[in-house]
């Protein structure tokens, strides 16, 4: 059985696509609580600031 490049490179290609809708959708807001922060960077340096740690949320429903 023989698999042309074609084919590798358009189930690769979609599936490159896939993974890019999710990483990058943006789409889900925050749950209710704490201020959230979307830039870690900026996060860090105000727990830092304020002698706290610094609460990551990572979880996605889908």
């Amino acid at each position: 059985m023989r698999i042309s490049i074609a084919s590798c490179l358009a189930v690769v290609l979609v599936s490159l696509a896939a993974v890019a809708r999710v990483a990058f959708g943006g789409s889900e807001t925050p749950p209710v609580g704490p201020p959230w922060v979307r830039d870690f960077a900026v996060a860090q340096k105000s727990a830092i600031e304020r002698g706290v740690p610094v609460f990551v949320y990572l979880t996605k429903t889908h």
